[in-house]
């Protein structure tokens, strides 16, 4: 347990521990993607929480890179205010936290996107589950959407935010360009893996440029996608080599996405015993063997015997987690106070219902506690 709460530095920021709260959709935004009442109180529990830093849920950049009901964005000016209120907030509850970016390209949501408005995608390639074929990004487009992310990294940093976290996971816009499976490009942006990062390379230069060489600039990047012809974990290390050349300061490794099987999904069911957990740290090994900078693993993790072994065999330099937050915002404060018993989450996935109706993802079993105890009363 020492591990966990040692101090350490991504680039500027302070880390008091080596928790992470992992982005997750929150489901608090209003219908333009405003930051609400809601969004500032999810986020202050978690800020009262003790966890070293957290990263907000998905913020989309541009208005056609939607997914969700719900979702905040950070795709115009005019949103800053909000954005701010909600970094103040966490700041004043003594907590860090920096947002994580995003333009989900053909999984976006068509009833949620403006009207007119077009789907993007590195490829015109049926999406799984909308069954949309999005417009294959014109060179001008690809532009527009690196300048975008700029923006929002920009304003993530005019807000008072900790730094920035690049979505380059489970099936999204910069994934989609990274993998074989979305990605058959016949240009400069399509072809081998060299060919396949050059959208990404251009996004982390152009918000590098925004935001200068001391802001916290991470990314959450898919080691298997496990889909045919998706990334691997074998390409994953390359991509993970030339973000540690280009500047990134952190890597938190992720796989799966909706079009992989069950159980290769992000957020997977049936955690039960110690082996269960940290079902992705083979590949965070992996990356970390190969990069200079700090790397996260996310998937699973439990127990404070695992984070442990995770640490102390520097197999990660950080772990984080998102559902078990929902359950216990103070889940980290818990351990180091003396209660050491395994996180209550039981990872059932019911903390995404609440979400859809806008009132913010909370935990099923809790919800069921309460409605008991109202019930006894």
């Amino acid at each position: 347990m020492p591990e966990l709460f040692q101090k350490t530095w991504i680039n500027s920021l302070e880390m008091p521990n080596r928790a992470v709260r992992s982005a997750t959709w929150t489901g608090t935004g209003d219908e333009q993607g405003y930051v609400t009442d809601r969004t500032v109180e999810f986020y202050r529990e978690l800020g009262s929480g003790g966890i070293g830093l957290i990263v907000t849920g998905y913020l989309y950049v541009m208005p056609n890179g939607k997914q969700l009901p719900f979702q905040i964005g950070n795709y115009d000016d005019s949103q800053i205010e909000g954005l701010a209120r909600l970094a103040d907030t966490v700041h004043a509850a003594g907590g860090r936290i920096i947002p994580q970016i995003v333009h989900v390209g053909s999984r976006a949501n068509p009833r949620l996107i403006p009207e007119g408005d077009e789907i993007w995608a590195p490829s015109a390639i049926a999406d799984s589950g909308t069954r949309q074929v999005p417009k294959e990004m014109t060179l001008d487009d690809i532009r527009r959407l690196v300048e975008a992310y700029a923006a929002a990294a920009a304003r993530s940093l005019k807000a008072g935010f900790d730094g920035v976290q690049l979505h380059g996971a489970h099936g999204y816009g910069i994934n989609q360009f990274l993998s074989g499976a979305w990605n058959i490009r016949g240009d400069v942006y399509g072809g081998t893996i060299k060919q396949r990062y050059r959208f990404l390379g251009e996004v982390l230069e152009a918000v590098r440029g925004a935001v200068g060489p001391h802001f916290p600039v991470l990314i959450k990047l898919n080691a298997e996608d496990y889909v045919e012809r998706g990334l691997t974990i074998a390409e994953s290390v390359e991509v993970a080599k030339r973000l540690d050349q280009d500047g990134i300061d952190a890597i938190e490794v992720s796989g799966g996405c909706a079009a992989a099987a069950t159980d290769k999904s992000p957020a997977r069911t049936k955690i039960e015993k110690s082996e269960d957990e940290a079902y992705l740290l083979e590949f965070a090994a992996a990356i970390k063997e190969a990069v200079k900078v700090p790397v996260i693993t996310v998937g699973g993790i439990r127990s404070l015997k695992k984070i442990d072994a995770i640490l102390t065999n520097r197999w990660a330099d950080y772990v984080a987690m998102a559902r078990p937050f929902i359950r216990e915002p103070g889940l980290v404060n818990r351990w180091k106070e003396g209660d050491t018993s395994k996180a209550k989450c039981i990872s059932c996935n019911g903390c995404f219902e609440t979400g859809h109706q806008g009132i913010g993802t909370s935990c099923k079993v809790e919800r069921a506690l309460r409605e008991k105890r109202q019930t006894a009363d």
